[in-house]
């Protein structure tokens, strides 16, 4: 699971160690109207920093972490490779896309403690506790598709637990403009073989 911590403040730049520091989250809602409190993410250090997701091509580590009521200020450190090839030019291409502000977005990869999340009036999730996994650098953060698979996955836990989920729009839909795209030639994912 994918969640948006919007755009990376840069603070400081240290070109010799290729260190980037900065402000990281904040406990305001996203643009998918959830909620990350800082105070409840758990991580290990060094994570790894990956370049959109791809977690087969990391190009760095979250060395440093501070989590703060205002949010979580965090250190990256991108490595020099001197040795040519595709390594060197995935690295560079991430460290000079973020040192030019080409790439200013950074998004968590985290898994939600479903049992201590809480479904917000504004059709947004309230994430208490979470684990952190990895954390990535992005053109626009906020995965629309993260949203939808959130939403499914906390009423499927609810009603897991014997809970309906709550009705917060009229009609019964429990949050804002999210729906599901259901795919006709993927049996798989919920479509129908035709």
């Amino acid at each position: 699971m994918e969640k948006s911590f919007g755009n990376f403040e840069i603070k400081e730049i240290n070109e010799e160690k290729r260190t980037f520091k900065g402000v990281a989250s904040t406990p305001n809602p996203d643009r998918a109207k959830d909620v990350m409190v800082p105070n409840g993410a758990k991580y290990d250090l060094p994570m790894p920093l990956l370049f959109h997701h791809d977690m087969k091509s990391p190009i760095g580590q979250v060395i440093s972490a501070t989590v703060t009521d205002k949010g979580i200020e965090v250190e990256i450190q991108i490595p020099e490779i001197k040795e040519e090839g595709t390594l060197k030019t995935r690295i560079d291409e991430a460290y000079y896309s973020l040192k030019y502000g080409l790439v200013k977005g950074l998004s968590v990869g985290f898994l939600g403690d479903w049992a201590t999340a809480e479904c917000l009036k504004t059709g947004g999730i309230k994430f208490n506790q979470w684990d952190w996994y990895e954390l990535s650098l992005v053109t626009i953060p906020c995965n629309k598709e993260a949203e939808t698979d959130l939403t499914k996955a906390y009423e499927e836990h609810k009603a897991t637990l014997g809970k309906e989920p709550q009705n917060t729009v009229p009609g019964g839909d429990t949050s804002g403009k999210k729906h599901i795209v259901v795919k006709l030639d993927s049996p798989t994912k919920g479509g129908v073989k035709l």
